[in-house]
């Protein structure tokens, strides 16, 4: 990319948005300001285009110039979630510190809840339209759970299914780790506008400010619901607690020490 660019680029990742209402507020947040941009429609086009295949990601490369080019009106540009954290580090041996990314996370009880949910409701799609979790269907890791013993289901047992391929997931979060990742908790970012601050003027080299009364502005919607059926999860405790039995033990099976452990090292308590 050209030295002579004049917008700041980055990119938000996290291991998925699934309908939670905090990974949602937090880009509106952003885009909320006048100016910046924030892109969030490369992880949804692949549902309806049919372009490329779902767990397919465009050239990032070739994605940092989509963006300098769409984004050319605006102060700052960035991308929401499309792309996991293992995958932008990739930024750095090109970029060096020119393109910064932060990797958000979630508690791991929350964040189970709202990717089971997501796939139980069809993920967004009309009900005539089942390419979606036929797709999160073909890709569970079968094999790897019946090792488990755990909860016997079928293909129409999603809220099973679709729990235990999170619990795995879960497991994958360990890239997470990597050093030149920045991970940041999305429940620090909506408590706390000084975090949030700190993020957004880490990410645009200090290029974008936010006055208070639009501070006050998006703050007064981190308990707004901006989808007809969402919800606002802040307590992982109760979350946890109405868990039935099997999905308990599936837990305490399928997530490894090593994943508690980074959860903790996140400030999450399980």
């Amino acid at each position: 990319m050209p030295e002579t660019y004049s917008n700041e680029i980055f990119f938000v990742s996290s291991h998925g948005l699934a309908g939670d209402h905090y990974f949602d507020w937090y880009a509106k947040a952003l885009n909320a300001h006048p100016e910046i941009y924030i892109y969030m429609g490369e992880s949804v086009r692949a549902k309806y285009f049919k372009e490329r295949s779902r767990k397919d990601r465009p050239d990032l490369f070739e994605y940092v110039r989509f963006l300098m080019d769409f984004g050319a009106a605006y102060r700052a540009i960035g991308e929401c979630y499309a792309y996991r954290s293992y995958q932008l580090e990739k930024l750095r041996p090109v970029y060096n510190d020119r393109i910064r990314f932060i990797n958000l996370v979630r508690h791991p009880y929350c964040w189970l809840e709202f990717y089971t949910s997501w796939r139980c409701a069809n993920m967004n799609m009309s009900p005539d339209d089942t390419s979606g979790i036929d797709h999160e269907w073909s890709v569970t890791c079968h094999s790897e759970i019946a090792k488990f013993h755990l909860k016997p289901y079928q293909r129409e047992d999603i809220h099973i299914w679709s729990s235990y391929q999170g619990m795995i997931i879960l497991n994958r979060m360990l890239s997470d780790l990597n050093p030149g990742v920045r991970n940041i908790r999305i429940e620090h970012v909506v408590e706390d506008r000084a975090a949030f601050i700190g993020s957004v003027d880490y990410l645009t080299h200090g290029a974008i400010t936010y006055e208070s009364q639009l501070l006050e502005h998006i703050y007064g919607w981190t308990g707004k619901l901006f989808r007809k059926e969402g919800t606002v999860l802040k307590d992982p405790v109760e979350v946890h607690r109405r868990w039935p039995d099997w999905k308990q033990e599936a837990f305490e099976k399928i997530v490894k020490p090593e994943t508690r452990d980074m959860f903790a090292r996140h400030g999450y308590r399980l």
